[in-house]
Order: structure tokens, then C-alpha cells, then sequence
């Protein structure tokens, strides 16, 4: 039925060639491993003894038999299994699809076959049968290589020789190409060991650069002791380091010694260990260093000394003077390893630059120098802004020189260039303050040729007691200042320098008491302060004494805040209005002030003492340009307040004028104007007795009676009209504050009593009413101003703004950007945490404290901890 002479056939076209090839291709590799594992493990054997490098210790003899008869070896295992390895045959593929997907009774081969007639019956039933056999075969799987090595290798000898070949080539690294040639290639020839050439080499850079050792590339080759070669371990490697660099060079096996090869010149190295040589050399000149060994170069490196670049300092913005008055100096700084100080050097602008040299006492001749922060631009970004109070100094308010220098680990300088401005002054608007700071200025200015004329002028000025109130302290510190200018008056010896400066500062603190009391002193405490907390911070101060500097500045800037307010109290008594601070100001009370100060506080107890000092350098700016001020936007109700309070001013003005004027008449009418008027009075009596009394003197008095009568009439009107804008004022207040001051009913009815007394022609008495109601007045204005200043408090703080950056949106030192007040969110530069985040940070540090008090713990996580809680 069936032709069976296309059985095995190569071109069957039952759709299985695919299953089938892939069938062969496995059993040819089932084939290959069979024959050729035995050679292969030889092969990979060879491989991992002779990356390990032992070859090379043997002597050449062995080693070249090792050679002959691992390659004696490999070929006939190779010749043995070349003379094993068969093809195997198309059925043999087919069957083993057959026996891997469990198909009974050959069906493959019954989809090979062919029917034996063209019958077409025969036919069709042929091909229903193959379509019964393809559906029950369905898709075919080639399945795995199975070479059954384990039967003939039952011990696994086959895998120790990969296990050993990956633990060669894990310990040799990238030195393995380099050791197989070596183990290839025996020393035939020599009769002496061979020794291995290693080579370890680094650069150390200068301790100031902060930069980590560079290690370069080490070697090992052999090199027979007797041999006249030695090979090159390393040639063309480049590396770039500072100059003043450390180059660190060990070479073992060399039984002969070595010598590094330097620009310099040849630098024998000395030896350490049997076989070993070391040598360290500092980098000066760039070039090629070698080491030669038996006239041979074993490495070389080409290395670039690279040379460290004086500092870079600029002065982006030019310098400008604070709210506080301060010398804002804004700058940017920039070395190859960081700078290492930082100084401002100031020069009178009309003395040649650089011919001054520094001095403490700041003479005519000299310069002043004064230390600055030096930035970290991690923390603070390359630019930086500084201040520096040179208000007290004798050259403030003239023309000077500014320059920046900056110096770095080598000592070299770079220097900004020179800009010329006017060293801030503090403006004094007292009348002897101004008095005071001139005569300093003159002393300071030449204190040879000037002290006796100041002296004679303080003297002068110490006796006029009603030009600054009849102040004790004042009067005492200008004739003590007169003193001390005056001890070798008679023999005409100048005063000693000691003593010069001794009355110039003294001369400053006067001057500053009678401006402003005590701010100017309480914001010098509040700098002085600033910089100890901030120097404690870099230094790594303990929690001790941080915490003790933070009280002293949290105390430093309330004694500040509150002189700020008390300040602005007095000029509010005197009337004068407090400054306007702008929309784009920040306003601070001192609730914000305590905030802040917990803030920082919590930073530094958390060990955030890198977010401490930046809020403290941005609180630094911040105080610096701080004033106290009302809000520009004020509430309706305050700006009516503010009219109440000019209109009381007003009123009190026309009243002081309208009594003076009532004074004066009343005593014109009694004859007592002045001393003069009196006795002219007294004779126009006398005459005016002897004289008869006619009707045309009666006339006259008449006349002029009728016309005091009308004076006294026109001034009861004036006082009338006074009492009612009183009247309309206590009104006003009344309908805002819900309560009149008792003082305001006096002055209305001192006011109702003059009317009455002007109108009944009695001057006189209505001096003494009028007088009252002024004294009552003014009680009533300081009352309606301090029910102001409590009421309205709110828009009564403090204001500052950035100098130079107008127009730009300011940050506090919370990093918020300007608004009304502090509070809002906090987003900006400085990153301050929330609560929760204290908190965390808070748990973190009780946790490590914890541990750190379980000393079973091992001594390396000990000291880790340790570290960690140092940042606490």
C-alpha cells in the first residue's frame, strides 16, 4: 500500500524540517561533548594555572616541560576525540523528536511515507490519515542537549577546572593577558629564579587642596637576575597634580636596585626590603618620570604639574552703606583649593595706593585692614555680602580706597580692583552731637597741630549746660575729654597717643548719647553677638556653649529691638512722625523676632549647623538694614488717628500764641511789659496827674478803652473757636476709641473759662485758665498717643531692605519672599524644616545616643555612631 523507498529521504514534505534540524544540531553537540570534553578541561586547566602566575616561579627547565606536556596532552585527547565525533544521521534526528515528545508508533516517519498507487480512493483515505497524524501530534518540542557526561565523568572532574580558571582571573584582575603571555613563554637559557618586578606608585597631593591620593597603574613581571632584559611594565600613562605634589614609588624584585628618572634629573631609590627599592619625590616640573632597573626602563608616566593660580576677588557691586550706616561690601572670591583669608584694605583716596602701611590706630599715615568672612560657595554661592561699621572711625565721611585681598594655602594674594567712595558716616542731627563729631574729626585728623584748639573748644562747650539739657553724663565726659587734652599744658608737650585716642572714642560715645540713647550701643552688642555665634558655629563649638551664645544673642537683639521702639516712642512724644516703610518691605514684630530666634535654636540643638549659619548670615543682612517705621498702607481708622493727632499739634499752637498774645496785653494795661516800659509808665503817671481832667482827656480814655474791649472781644471769639475744634477732636476720638481721656475734659473747661474771662475783659485771669487748659492739652495728646501707639501697634515695627537691590524681591531670613508681615510660608534658599521634621530629627539623635551607650557593639560601629553624633 505504502512506498516505503522514501523512508529516510532528506525531502519529505510533511512541514517537521524545522523540529527536525534543530533535533540534529542538538545531537551534534551531544556529539561534540562527548568527544572533546576531556581536551577542553586540559585547556581550561592550563588557563587558570597559568594565570595565577606560578609558571614563571618554576625554572625554565620545568617550565618548559610543563609546556610539552600539557600541549602533548591537549592534542591527543583532541586526536582521540576527533576519531570519535560522528555525524549522526537524519533518522536519528527524527527519532529523537519522537522520543523527546513521547510519540508512539513512529508517526513522523508514517508522515514520511508515500501511498504505493495513484488509486484516488487510496488517496484520499492516505491523506485523512496523515491529517489524524498532524493533529495529534501538534507542535513539537526539540528539548535539551543531554550529552550524559555525568555517566562517564561520575566524580565531576571536568567542573574543578572552570572553578579554578574564574578564581585566577578574579585574583589577577587586569593583569591576566599580561601573565599568560609570561606563562607562555619560559626564560630557556637562564639557570637562576626568576623574580617578579612589582610596582606600586601614587601621587599624593598638597594637604591644602584637600584632594585624595591618585594611585597609578602597578604591574608585576618577571625578570631573571641574571637576565640583561627587563620588560616595560607601564609606558604613556598621563596624570595631571598640583604642583608640590608627593610622588610615592615602591618597586619589589629588582635585586639590583632601580633609579627614578626625573626633569630633575636621576634620583636613586633606596632600599627597604630584600629585592625592594622606594623612593618619594616632590612634583616641581612636568614631564616624563621613569624607573630603570639593569639599564632598562620597567615604567614610565608622563606627569603634568599642574601650578596653583593666585585667587581670583571681584567686587561685582560697587560698595554702599547700609540702613545701619554699615559698609555693605558685596563680593565674590574664587581659588583652585579654596581661599584661605579674606582682608579689605581702605587708603585715603589722596595718598598714592600702597604707601600707607596698617596700623590699629587708623593715623593719617596708615591704612586700615579689616578681616572678612571668607565665603563657602556650597553654602552661600560665589557671591557674598559683608558688613563692616566704619562709623567710628576718624576717616568716616571722606574719600577713601577700597580694595580686596584675598590670599590662599601658598600665600599668594589676588586683589580686587581699587574703587574709591565715601566711608559711610553716621549722620548726627543734634545740634552738639554734630558739634562733638566735628571736633573728633579735627583731633583725629592731625592731633599735633589741632589738640589745643579742640581742647579750648570742648572746654567752652562743656559750660553752655541748657545745649544739651543740663545733662550730667554729657557735661562729665567733655571735661574729662578736656583733661586728658590737657596735662602738659604748661610745658607744652602734646598729649600721648594713648591718650588722643582715648578722648576720640569717648568724643564717639557722647555724640552717639545725645542722638539716639542707646541704639546705636545696643546694635554694636547686637554685631557682637552675630559674630561670636557665628565664629562658634565654624568652629565646632559644643551644645554648651552654643546654647550660651545663643541666649546672649537673643538678649543682644531684644535690647536692640526694644531701643529701636523706645526710640521711635520719643520721636512720636516730640511729634514727629515715624518713617514710611514701603509695600515691598518686610515688617517684623517681636513675636517673628522669638520665632525666628526658636528656629534657629532648634537648627543647632538638631546639628544642622550648616542651615544655622546661613539663616544667621541672611538675620545679619536683615539688621543690618532694619529702621523702625510705620506701614505706608494704613487703615482708614489710622490715618484718621494720625489727623486727630495733627489737629491736637495745631491746636495746641494756635492756644500757646493766643495766650502769649493775652500775656502781653495784660501787661501792656498794667505797665509791665519790660524794665524800659515800666518807668516810662510810671512818668507818663506822674504827668498825667499834674495835668487837669478835662473832657477831652476823658475822651481819650474812652477811646481807648472801647478799643481794649474789642481786643478782648475778637480774642474771646478765637478762644471759643479753639474750644470747639477741641471739642470736635474729643468727639472723634471718642466715636474711635469708645473712651475720652480726662484730660481733654479739663482743657475743654480751662478753654470755657478763658472765653468767659476774655469776654468780661479780664486778660489776666484768663492767662492762668488758658495756661491750664494747654498743661491739660498736652497730658491729652500723650494719652490719645499711647492709646494710638497700643491700639494700632501692628503696623508699627520694624522695616528692612536689601541696599542695591531696588525694584528686586527681597527674602527674610526665613527665605520668604517681602510681604506685609513674616508670616506665610516659608519657601526660599534656606531650607528650614517643619515641625514633624525636628521632630524625625530629634528621634534620630535619641536613637544614635542609644546605641552609642551599647558598648558590647563592635568597635566599628561604635565609632561610626560616634561621628554621626558629633553633627549633634
Amino acid at each position: 500500500m505504502t512506498d516505503h523507498s522514501a523512508r529516510g529521504g532528506q525531502n519529505d514534505a510533511t512541514g517537521m524540517e524545522m523540529p527536525i534540524g534543530l533535533s540534529r544540531a542538538v545531537l551534534i553537540w551531544e556529539a561534540l561533548e562527548v568527544a572533546f570534553w576531556k581536551p577542553v578541561s586540559v585547556l581550561i586547566l592550563f588557563l587558570a594555572i597559568a594565570i595565577t602566575g606560578l609558571l614563571p616561579d618554576l625554572a625554565p627547565w620545568l617550565h618548559a616541560t610543563v609546556l610539552a606536556v600539557s600541549a602533548i596532552l591537549f592534542a591527543g585527547l583532541m586526536v582521540q576525540g576527533y576519531r570519535r565525533f560522528h555525524l549522526p544521521r537524519y533518522e536519528a534526528a527524527r527519532r529523537r523528536v519522537e522520543r523527546v515528545n513521547k510519540l508512539d508508533h513512529r508517526p513522523l516517519e508514517s508522515l514520511a511515507d508515500r501511498p504505493s498507487s495513484d488509486n484516488p480512493i487510496q488517496l484520499a483515505l492516505w491523506q485523512a490519515h496523515q491529517a489524524r497524524l498532524r493533529q495529534r501530534i501538534g507542535s513539537l518540542s526539540v528539548g535539551a542537549p543531554d550529552p550524559q557526561l555525568a555517566r562517564r565523568d561520575p566524580r565531576a572532574l571536568r567542573l574543578i577546572a572552570p572553578f579554578f580558571l574564574i578564581i585566577a582571573l578574579i585574583a589577577a584582575g587586569g593583569e591576566s593577558i599580561q601573565r599568560l603571555r609570561t606563562a607562555l613563554v619560559p626564560n630557556i637559557g637562564t639557570s637562576g629564579p626568576t623574580l617578579t618586578v612589582g610596582i606600586d606608585a601614587w601621587l599624593t597631593p598638597p594637604d591644602y587642596t584637600g584632594l585624595p591620593p591618585l594611585f597609578m597603574s602597578s604591574s608585576e613581571k618577571q625578570s631573571p637576575d641574571t637576565s640583561d632584559t627587563i620588560p616595560t611594565a607601564m609606558q604613556g600613562d598621563e596624570h595631571s597634580t598640583p604642583v608640590g605634589s608627593r610622588l610615592v614609588v615602591q618597586v619589589s624584585g629588582v635585586p639590583d636596585g632601580a633609579t627614578l628618572i626625573t626633569p630633575q634629573g636621576p634620583k636613586p631609590m633606596a632600599q627597604f626590603a630584600q629585592n625592594a627599592v622606594a623612593l618619594e619625590h616632590e612634583i616641581l616640573k612636568s614631564g616624563t618620570f621613569s624607573i630603570q632597573s639593569e639599564g632598562e626602563t620597567v615604567a614610565s608616566w608622563e606627569i603634568r604639574a599642574v601650578p596653583d593660580a593666585p585667587p581670583v576677588v571681584t567686587l561685582p557691586e560697587p560698595p554702599i552703606a547700609s540702613v545701619q550706616r554699615a559698609l555693605t561690601i558685596t563680593h565674590t572670591v574664587g581659588d583652585d583649593f579654596g581661599v584661605l583669608s579674606l582682608r579689605a584694605e581702605i587708603e585715603r583716596a589722596d595718598r598714592l595706593a600702597g604707601s600707607a602701611q596698617s596700623s590699629a590706630q587708623g593715623d593719617e599715615e596708615m591704612k586700615i585692614i579689616t578681616q572678612l568672612p571668607v565665603p563657602d560657595p556650597s553654602k552661600y554661592g560665589t557671591k557674598r555680602r559683608a558688613y563692616r561699621d566704619y562709623t567710628a572711625h576718624p576717616w568716616a565721611g571722606g574719600e577713601v580706597r577700597l580694595t580686596l585681598v584675598a590670599t590662599d594655602a601658598l600665600g599668594q594674594e589676588g586683589r580686587s580692583e581699587p574703587v574709591t567712595l565715601i566711608l559711610p558716616a553716621r549722620e548726627f542731627n543734634h545740634p552738639v552731637a554734630k558739634i562733638i563729631i566735628d571736633l573728633r574729626r579735627e583731633l583725629a585728623w592731625n592731633p599735633i597741630q589741632n589738640y589745643r584748639a579742640v581742647s579750648d573748644a570742648l572746654d567752652a562747650l562743656s559750660w553752655e549746660h541748657n545745649t544739651f539739657d543740663d545733662k550730667v553724663t554729657v557735661f562729665m565726659a567733655l571735661r574729662q575729654a578736656v583733661r586728658a587734652l590737657t596735662p602738659h599744658r604748661r610745658t607744652g608737650a602734646a598729649p600721648e597717643p594713648q591718650a588722643i585716642a582715648s578722648v576720640i572714642d569717648l568724643l564717639w560715645k557722647t555724640a552717639l548719647y545725645l542722638e539716639d540713647g542707646g541704639v546705636s550701643l545696643a546694635l554694636q552688642r547686637l554685631r557682637e553677638a552675630q559674630q561670636a555665634l557665628m565664629d562658634a558655629l565654624q568652629n565646632g563649638a559644643d551644645a554648651a556653649e552654643l546654647d550660651q551664645l545663643m541666649d546672649e544673642l537673643q538678649q543682644a537683639m531684644q535690647d536692640y529691638m526694644q531701643a529701636m521702639a523706645d526710640q521711635m516712642r520719643q520721636n512720636l512724644a516730640e511729634g514727629e512722625q515715624p518713617p514710611e516703610m514701603a509695600p515691598g518691605e518686610n515688617v517684623i514684630s517681636q513675636r517673628d523676632l522669638e520665632d525666628m530666634m526658636q528656629q534657629l535654636r532648634d537648627m543647632m540643638q538638631n546639628g544642622m549647623t550648616e542651615s544655622a549659619q546661613q539663616m544667621l548670615e541672611q538675620l545679619r543682612n536683615m539688621m543690618e538694614n532694619m529702621q523702625a517705621g510705620m506701614q505706608q498702607q494704613m487703615s482708614p481708622q489710622n490715618q484718621q488717628a494720625m489727623e486727630m493727632l495733627n489737629s491736637m499739634k495745631d491746636i495746641m499752637e494756635s492756644q500757646r500764641e493766643l495766650m502769649d498774645r493775652t500775656h502781653r496785653r495784660d501787661l501792656e494795661r498794667r505797665g509791665e511789659s519790660n524794665p524800659e516800659q515800666g518807668q516810662a509808665g510810671q512818668q507818663n503817671q506822674a504827668q498825667r496827674n499834674q495835668q487837669s481832667q478835662g473832657q477831652a482827656e476823658q475822651g481819650q480814655r474812652g477811646e481807648s478803652g472801647d478799643q481794649q474791649r474789642a481786643q478782648d472781644s475778637a480774642d474771646a471769639v478765637l478762644q471759643d473757636a479753639l474750644r470747639r475744634q477741641l471739642g470736635e477732636v474729643m468727639r472723634k476720638f471718642g466715636e474711635m476709641m469708645g473712651e475720652i481721656p480726662e484730660p481733654f475734659g479739663r482743657a475743654d473747661e480751662g478753654m470755657g473759662d478763658a472765653t468767659q474771662q476774655l469776654g468780661d475783659g479780664k486778660p489776666g485771669e484768663a492767662v492762668d485758665s488758658q495756661g491750664k487748659a494747654l498743661d491739660a492739652m498736652q497730658e491729652a495728646a500723650d494719652a490719645a498717643r499711647n492709646a494710638f501707639i497700643e491700639r494700632f501697634e501692628q503696623q508699627m515695627g520694624m522695616g528692612q531692605q536689601v541696599p542695591g537691590q531696588s525694584g528686586e524681591q527681597t527674602m527674610d531670613p526665613f527665605g520668604r519672599e517681602a510681604s506685609d508681615t513674616f508670616r506665610g510660608s516659608m519657601q526660599g534658599q534656606v531650607k528650614v524644616p517643619d515641625k514633624g521634621g525636628l521632630e524625625k530629627a530629634r528621634e534620630i539623635r535619641d536613637e544614635l545616643r542609644r546605641r552609642a551607650g551599647e558598648r558590647a557593639r563592635p568597635p566599628e560601629e561604635l565609632d561610626y555612631i560616634d561621628r554621626l553624633l558629633d553633627q549633634f
